[in-house]
């Protein structure tokens, strides 16, 4: 039986009150944990039990187990492991489990019979007695009813709030077989990765500048070309859409625009005017 003080006011926390608060009927049978305890268990025979293929106990210098590490766990030994943390034995560094936390899934999962009121008696008291613990106190709704039935008004703060619910979500998160941190496979070695070749190039050819000129020239007046053509289209377009309307003509656009002809050829019509210029001239002069 242990006791502690709440503002001033004797609290008494022992297993049967507990059991009686979690409504489990123990009939004061051995606990096979309690003496798991005491006795020693076969840790081979637990990591068996809780850890998958090639999971172990981390040890000391002197091959003495300390703890399992998360990842090592069978999924089933997770679930009560968070199980565990919550409602049994809270503990806020869940990486690990000690040995007496391991050993207690160890029982769980072989069906021993555990003293659930005295386990979380003795956690309480712990808790209690540890003045440099920095974790958030377990079992508040438990402690709060012991307050209470002390005669302790517990309407006041501070007050723990409740933690999240453990639902499935929860569970397939933070359980679940490719959890992060999942033992890993032997290393092995790096395929040599073998790159393609890269595609032959054909050889670039250097151009003259003169003949960079040209194409840049052609290519700007294939251009202009085009942008001419359009307008003659759509003025076309224009004229059969709407009759009624005055719109300018295909020759009064084309003398309105006058598209650039080549110089060569604005030479020979040159040389074509002044000769029949030339010609008229003569003309004349024969008529005189």
């Amino acid at each position: 039986m242990y006791f502690s003080y709440v503002r001033g006011k004797r609290v008494i926390f022992y297993a049967d009150a507990i059991n009686y608060f979690l409504g489990i009927e123990w009939e004061g049978e051995q606990c096979q944990f309690a003496s798991s305890l005491l006795k020693g268990v076969n840790y081979e025979d637990v990591e068996l039990t809780l850890c998958m293929s090639g999971g172990h106990f981390q040890r000391n210098r002197s091959r003495a187990p300390i703890h399992l590490t998360r990842p090592y766990l069978t999924p089933l030994a997770k679930y009560w492991m968070t199980f565990s943390h919550a409602n049994i034995q809270p503990c806020s560094h869940v990486s690990d489990i000690t040995v007496p936390k391991a050993i207690l899934l160890y029982c769980i999962l072989r069906g021993l019979n555990i003293d659930t009121g005295q386990v979380i008696a003795d956690e309480i008291q712990s808790c209690a007695r540890d003045s440099t613990n920095k974790a958030p106190l377990g079992h508040p709704s438990l402690i709060t009813y012991l307050c209470e039935a002390a005669s302790i008004d517990v309407s006041r703060p501070p007050l723990e709030r409740p933690r999240k619910e453990l639902h499935a979500a929860y569970f397939t998160h933070y359980c679940a077989v490719d959890e992060p941190g999942h033992p890993k496979p032997p290393p092995q070695q790096p395929r040599a990765h073998r790159r393609a070749p890269p595609p032959t190039q054909e050889p670039v050819h250097e151009v003259a500048p003169f003949q960079m000129r040209d194409m840049y020239y052609s290519l700007l007046d294939a251009r202009m070309n085009v942008v001419y053509r359009g307008e003659q289209a759509l003025l076309r377009t224009l004229t059969s859409a709407f009759p009624k309307r005055r719109f300018m003509s295909q020759d009064e656009f084309i003398a309105y625009v006058a598209w650039p002809a080549d110089p060569a050829q604005e030479g020979d019509r040159a040389e074509a005017v002044e000769a029949s210029a030339m010609d008229a001239n003569d003309d004349d002069s024969d008529e005189e």
